[in-house]
């Protein structure tokens, strides 16, 4: 009996799926992340919301309206200028 793998379930599950995912396969765009992932659309635009805030993916646009998500960045994530830690 072939057991068949379910899609993740909690957001924690997803994020680590996607990351997971990009690892394997290399940047992928929103639409293409889903058809892999096996999820909704909604489901990956809120995991890659939560990864890139945090650095763990970034986002480059390659046309109107589109993007493609990567793992991690090439650069530190950089403070705003109204940020509490701010550097002197």
């Amino acid at each position: 009996m072939r057991i068949q793998s379910l899609p993740p379930t909690t957001p924690q599950a997803v994020d680590r799926r996607m990351l997971s995912v990009l690892k394997r396969t290399g940047e992928q765009s929103i639409d293409g992340l889903s058809t892999l992932m096996g999820i909704g659309w909604v489901q990956v635009f809120m995991s890659v919301d939560r990864l890139s805030r945090i650095g763990k993916v970034s986002l480059t646009p390659v046309g109107p309206c589109e993007y493609r998500i990567s793992i991690g960045g090439l650069f530190p994530r950089q403070h705003s200028p109204h940020s509490k830690n701010r550097m002197s």
